[in-house]
């Protein structure tokens, strides 16, 4: 029989994609992880929707960001295990892995990527100034080692080394997205997002001379590529879900019109204001934001006086979202003509375009290998063969060059039930 002092040195957190989660506070690495996740600043994550506004679209998508970061901080601690027969000196940075993964998204802001696509803030910046700055999470970092929290915030800023660190965490294979697909999946009551991520941990080993991670012979090869097309598919079925576009454009101009009003509507704390105008905030008002404190805003301004206002956030905050239109067409003349066509029907029945009519694109490549004249290079996923040949994987793989080459942008038009019939007349139109 334990003692009590045997069952307290462990903690174990009961999740739904990977069972049991168990830290030992025995183990140093795991005693900080432990630290880390009972601060305040970890604790609000509790408060941040994993799936932004998905929750209009699957009603299961409950989940948060709280969860999904210990997710993967135990894949990554998995991966650890498993490369470590080859590669002993990872153990090295075992610490810094465990806590960089735990701490990956402790910046997100309200409703997740929704708001930091509409108000244009990064996120990574945010969790680089929470770990670098005045928080009880530095505090505990620096307890265990005064290096860390400037080392982590390298890991996530990619100017690591050695750079197989950072592509642990943030890759085209990495801790991260092995974690979100298979939550994400599971949250939304899809399959979308299944894919074989014991065989995955088992196929990767560290190449520590050229420093890099090798997906290693066919079968590992195989469940890269079940993983990529599980990626393609949760981006086309789920994130990409046309009630999720509407749901994040209704939002967006909610935003938009609180934003234009911000020292005229009805209720605005302090430090969403300033948030909404784009001026500079302290980690601690920051820290403030989150999705009770958003939600609370839109519920007060369902009853503000600007008609506009208090119609789109009743509209969000009970789910009457608006329509959506795929276009045919990429051509952005005809695109452009399709908005200007749209916005004067739905002002003739009302409504200020500005506000109830959207063109939003889609698009993602689930794999794209390195191509260093982007902005942001691609890492690449390279196999180790049976004959020993290292390869990147779109050049030996016919289904992943065809993820590569394809093309998967597409444009919708968004707009409100009430101008359903017109605008779909319309649409017919410009097909033909």
């Amino acid at each position: 029989m334990q003692t009590i002092a045997q069952q307290t040195r462990k903690r174990t957190y009961l999740d739904p994609i990977h069972n049991d989660i168990v830290l030992d506070r025995h183990d140093p690495a795991e005693r900080l992880i432990i630290d880390l996740i009972d601060t305040p600043e970890f604790q609000r994550l509790r408060r941040v929707h994993q799936l932004g506004v998905s929750f209009f679209t699957f009603h299961g998508a409950e989940g948060s960001r709280f969860s999904h970061s210990v997710g993967v901080m135990h894949v990554a601690r998995k991966l650890i295990d498993m490369v470590e027969e080859h590669c002993p000196s990872v153990l090295d940075y075992r610490r810094l892995i465990l806590a960089t993964a735990l701490l990956h998204d402790i910046g997100h802001g309200p409703y997740s990527h929704v708001t930091e696509k509409i108000l244009g803030y990064d996120h990574e910046d945010w969790s680089c100034r929470i770990i670098l700055e005045n928080t009880v999470v530095n505090q505990v970092l620096r307890q265990h080692d005064p290096n860390l929290p400037a080392n982590i915030a390298a890991v996530l800023k990619k100017t690591y080394s050695p750079k197989y660190i950072t592509h642990i965490v943030s890759s085209q294979l990495d801790c991260d997205r092995m974690d979100y697909l298979l939550r994400d999946s599971h949250q939304t009551g899809t399959a979308y997002g299944l894919f074989a991520l014991q065989r995955i941990l088992s196929s990767l080993e560290i190449d520590s001379k050229n420093d890099r991670i090798l997906v290693v012979g066919e079968k590992g090869q195989t469940a890269v590529e079940d993983y990529l097309f599980s990626r393609y598919s949760m981006y086309a079925q789920v994130y990409y879900h046309r009630k999720n576009l509407s749901a994040r454009a209704l939002l967006a101009k909610t935003i938009k019109r609180a934003k234009l009003l911000c020292d005229q509507v009805s209720y605005m704390d302090e430090q969403t204001g300033r948030w909404l105008r784009g001026e500079p905030l302290d980690v601690d008002s920051y820290l403030f934001l989150d999705d009770v404190q958003m939600t609370y805003h839109i519920k007060r301004w369902t009853s503000d006086k600007d008609k506009v206002l208090s119609d789109l956030s009743g509209r969000f905050l009970n789910r009457q979202l608006f329509n959506t239109a795929k276009l045919v067409t990429g051509d952005n003349e005809t695109i452009n003509a399709v908005e200007q066509e749209a916005r004067q029907i739905v002002a003739s029945i009302g409504l200020d375009p500005d506000y109830y009519i959207s063109i939003e694109k889609t698009g993602l490549r689930p794999y794209d290998y390195y191509r260093p004249d982007q902005a942001n290079p691609q890492t690449n996923i390279m196999v180790r063969l049976e004959n020993g040949e290292i390869r990147e994987l779109s050049t030996i793989s016919q289904t992943v060059e065809a993820l590569v080459r394809g093309h998967f942008d597409t444009n919708w038009l968004i707009y409100p039930p009430e101008a359903r019939e017109k605008i779909l007349s319309m649409l017919d139109r410009h097909r033909h």
